[in-house]
């Protein structure tokens, strides 16, 4: 019995339940919370342009960690599906009601794999902030590793803030939509 995950899983129950967070609407795969958000923090520009200011709406995005056991969690496979979560991302900002939403924000280790998909990446600032942030991913993560593979490389790693404008988020439910389903 891993006491360690028994904990994360636990508490990520209850943040998720006390705070209202949900899947994303329409998906099937069961990768991300959407959690709609009010930006309270120094202006970010985003690669496209996109200028997110205090006050303006957007979503933030967290891993589902309880469902990663029935998932293909393989890093390509974590590709396709944060790609697949962001098409069913554009499907609702189309809805009425959502026109608003300017970005979609995750803050993750997983930052080199956000990049590939199109967000644009920023350091945690400031640095303890970067620290305590990284220090309960890097928790979380091993808690919830699959089996007992080990980490080949020991550096440490720190998590980043990961934004994506809607219209890249549009623009890529525009080129991928029809492309495919995740192997889950």
């Amino acid at each position: 019995m891993n006491i360690l995950h028994d904990l994360v899983a636990f508490y990520d129950r209850n943040i998720v339940r006390l705070q209202g967070w949900k899947p994303v609407p329409g998906s099937d795969i069961g990768f991300l919370y959407l959690v709609p958000s009010v930006y309270k923090g120094k202006p970010v520009t985003i690669s496209d342009g996109t200028v997110i200011k205090k006050g303006d709406k957007f979503f933030e995005i967290h891993i589902i960690n309880t469902n990663l056991h029935m998932l293909n969690t393989h890093y390509g496979n974590l590709f396709v599906m944060l790609k697949d979560e962001l098409i069913k991302v554009g499907e609702l900002l189309e809805q009425e009601g959502y026109e608003d939403y300017k970005a979609v924000l995750g803050i993750t280790l997983l930052y080199r794999l956000a990049k590939r998909v199109g967000f644009t990446i920023f350091e945690i600032e400031p640095a303890w902030k970067r620290s305590m942030i990284s220090f309960g991913e890097n928790v979380l993560r091993s808690s919830l590793r699959k089996g007992k593979e080990e980490r080949k490389d020991k550096k440490k790693r720190y998590a980043k803030e990961c934004w994506i404008s809607r219209d890249q988020i549009m623009n890529l439910k525009h080129q991928g939509g029809e492309e495919g389903e995740s192997s889950v």
